[in-house]
């Protein structure tokens, strides 16, 4: 068994055709199932159930996959760690977020102390985050909350307030604190359902019985654009209270309003120094925002 047969082997099992696999690979049909051919023969059976032109992975065919798929991983993390240490450091980093509001407290001047190292922001689902995270799309993820999973690991960076944004023209703009019952007469401005765990208002709903009015769903930019006039209240993180422009932050009253941020990443994948670097970075962060609030 060689790395060529277990690439290609990885191929047909994700397109479940002999002949488009062949195609992808730029091969001959038959030279790909001659080559799987043999693959069986050393595993000591059939991988595949045929179907017509399709073939399926049956149950062995999936026990290989999972270990192909760790080899072929293994191989990537030891290309990039021997680059790393070549060029004594890698300094691009993917860090998927659920919401912009995590990053502003620092992501600036992080780039600002660390102006060798390039950061590519991606604001996506938890779910795709998790997804990500596994395939090294991402090397980290920002979220409120932690993932369970056995091949992530997730450290708690702070604990935030959830607070009650309003423009500056709103009625409510000069309160000290809101409560949620506050609101039941408000128009409410919210990140999509798919989001963000930060659609803190789903669940606080069900805790209060408070039925609240919907009529904005978009990112934070575009419902900081709506709020500004005076329309619609949306819901913010204590950290990033004085980020936007004519939007005032009010501390929820409720108890129930606090969220855990976590900094999440693959235990099976190799720390550059630029990786290391931001986590240390937002660990310091992480205690600086626990002080203030």
């Amino acid at each position: 068994m060689d790395l060529l047969q277990l690439k290609y082997f990885k191929v047909v099992a994700e397109q479940e055709h002999i002949t488009k696999s062949a195609k992808l690979l730029m091969v001959s049909q038959p030279y790909l199932s001659a080559l799987i051919g043999r693959l069986e023969e050393e595993m000591g059976g059939q991988l595949f159930d045929r179907d017509g032109r399709r073939v399926v992975l049956n149950e062995y065919g999936k026990i290989l996959l999972h270990h192909v798929n760790e080899a072929l991983q293994h191989l990537e993390d030891a290309k990039k760690e021997i680059s790393d240490m070549r060029s004594r450091d890698t300094k691009y980093i993917r860090l998927g977020s659920s919401s912009t509001m995590l990053s502003k407290r620092w992501l600036v001047d992080f780039l600002k102390e660390h102006e060798d190292i390039r950061l590519a922001h991606l604001l996506s689902p938890h779910s795709d985050i998790m997804e990500g995270l596994l395939s090294g799309r991402f090397d980290f993820g920002l979220t409120t909350n932690k993932f369970d999973h056995p091949r992530i690991i997730s450290i708690p960076l702070w604990k935030d307030r959830y607070t009650v944004l309003v423009g500056a023209k709103h009625p409510m703009a000069r309160r000290k604190k809101i409560y949620l019952k506050d609101l039941k007469d408000e128009k409410i401005c919210a990140l999509p359902e798919d989001q963000s765990k930060l659609r803190i208002v789903d669940e606080l709903c069900k805790k209060t019985d408070i039925e609240l009015d919907f009529v904005l769903e978009g990112n934070v930019e575009v419902l900081s654009d709506y709020m500004r006039e005076g329309r619609g209240v949306s819901f913010g993180l204590s950290s990033a209270k004085d980020t936007y422009i004519d939007i005032c932050s009010i501390p929820l009253a409720d108890e129930v309003g606090e969220v855990s941020i976590y900094l999440s990443w693959c235990g099976e994948r190799y720390l550059t120094n630029s990786m290391l670097t931001l986590q240390r970075y937002l660990s310091d962060v992480g205690r600086r925002i626990e002080s203030e609030l």
